[in-house]
């Protein structure tokens, strides 16, 4: 992406997100997404986008920064968490405060039960009615710790923490790889559906064991920030299911940047500020009075041109394979999480500016710009990590044989000669002229020899004229 095409892109944020990238020394892609991320589960349940009816998309957002240990994915995270963990500090002296303030009203509802109590007994004792019980004896729930982001949990935990605070979570690692493999190892394979319940916003019943009241979330609604090595992540790809978890993650892969001292200071204060305007952002209620999402429309222009990007995604999907096609087939409803992202990050950068009414087609368009033209090619080169299945690697190294030899027809038993690793059983050879078949270098044939015919791979001649 090209200086001016970032600055369209972010808007406000492209001049915070390049300080805060030389300060830590990372590629601002990093940096970018993280705050993407971040931004998106603050904005939680207060905000879904709506693009036209029946459509409806909570904004959270996964996020996956892939690169080597020394690529600066944990510096760029620190950029956009520190200032979050600053105000979750505040947050935890906040419900300290109240906390302290609750048990005391507690214990003075304790003694008012009791004496209620001792009263009703001696009254019905008396034949007497028994008094109402009063408003005192009750101090009511215990005020809730209010969090933002969280690095572990169970998936019951989790649960418990959305029911409790209702708006939405951010969970933030630094290696996710871990955290992806591992999520069935103890709850025999619960960990997974969950998770992608967490990422549609809906809502989701938790059984517990010690308790015979579930716990119920209305929407679960949690966005997972982290970074990965390529090795770790080739391997997850290699062994996971294809249940579409992988192909939710917005990726960046992005080349190291230069080492360099930095030349500036970032401004957290900025971030912070903006990350407390979006937790303001007030949620609407149903007509039982139950807070639910206010759900923002686009306007008919960025409804129109969202659909062009639609018909842009099936063409890419058509050419795409395995878990990238996948995540092609998820960059339509990426774009209308980002550009509902977009359009309440542009708000919090402007102080005393109204609510977004609606999201406007340039926020459309700069989300598919960042979605389908940059991130696409990330999620490309990080999938790309993944080693071939065994007949393509050996269809490489007959092509290489090709283009070097230039033969006109090549046959199983004359590759079998050769001994070449990989390719020394006639099951092996043919699996991967199997394979070139498939790509139009090479057109199976027969010859009739008067007893089994002979099979033999006729060279496509169109691959010399090409070269």
């Amino acid at each position: 992406m090209s200086e001016d095409e970032f600055s369209v892109v972010y808007g406000p944020w492209a001049e915070w997100l390049r300080t805060a990238a030389n300060v830590k020394g990372t590629p601002v892609d990093y940096v970018a997404l993280a705050l993407l991320s971040t931004a998106s589960a603050v904005i939680g349940n207060a905000r879904w986008a709506s693009p036209w009816e029946g459509w409806k998309e909570p904004p959270v957002l996964w996020a996956m920064l892939v690169g080597d240990p020394s690529a600066g994915k944990s510096p760029a995270l620190d950029a956009v968490m520190d200032p979050v963990k600053e105000i979750e500090r505040q947050l935890s002296e906040d419900y300290k405060l109240r906390r302290q303030q609750w048990e005391g009203e507690d214990e003075i509802a304790a003694i008012a039960l009791a004496q209620w109590k001792a009263d009703a007994k001696r009254a019905i004792a008396d034949g007497d009615e028994a008094p109402r019980k009063p408003t005192a004896a009750d101090a009511g729930e215990p005020p809730v710790r209010e969090r933002i982001s969280i690095s572990d949990a169970t998936t019951e935990k989790v649960a418990s923490l959305l029911a409790a605070t209702w708006r939405g979570l951010l969970l933030s690692r630094d290696e996710l790889a871990g955290w992806l493999s591992s999520m069935d190892r103890y709850s025999g394979g619960g960990d997974r559906p969950f998770w992608l319940e967490a990422y549609g916003g809906r809502s989701y019943t938790v059984d517990r064991k010690s308790s015979p009241e579930p716990i119920i979330v209305d929407h679960m609604t949690v966005a997972v920030l982290g970074g990965t090595q390529p090795d770790k992540l080739a391997s997850l790809l290699v062994k996971t299911d294809d249940d579409g978890l992988l192909a939710r993650f917005l990726t960046v892969f992005p080349d190291p940047v230069p080492l360099a001292r930095p030349a500036a200071q970032i401004d957290d204060a900025t971030l912070r500020l903006a990350i407390e305007r979006l937790r303001g952002l007030p949620s609407a209620f149903d007509e039982m009075g139950n807070k639910r999402p206010f759900f923002v429309p686009m306007t008919s222009e960025a409804a129109d041109a969202l659909q062009e990007f639609r018909k842009q995604c099936r063409e890419w999907e058509a050419e795409a394979n395995g878990i990238f096609k996948g995540h092609i087939g998820k960059l339509p409803g990426l774009a209308v999480r980002v550009s509902c992202v977009l359009a309440h990050l542009d708000w919090a950068a402007q102080a005393n500016s109204p609510f977004p009414d609606h999201i406007e087609a340039e926020h459309v368009g700069r989300a598919c710009h960042l979605v389908g033209e940059h991130l696409r090619q990330h999620a490309y080169r990080a999938y790309g990590a993944v080693e071939p299945p065994e007949e393509v690697k050996n269809a490489r190294k007959l092509a290489t044989i090709i283009q070097r030899e230039r033969p006109r027809t090549v046959s199983i038993r004359e590759i079998q000669r050769r001994g070449l690793s990989g390719l020394q059983t006639s099951r092996n050879v043919e699996a991967a002229l199997g394979t070139l078949e498939r790509f139009d270098w090479l057109r199976r044939s027969a010859e009739e020899t008067g007893g089994r015919p002979r099979i033999f791979y006729v060279v496509n001649p169109r691959l010399w004229e090409e070269a």
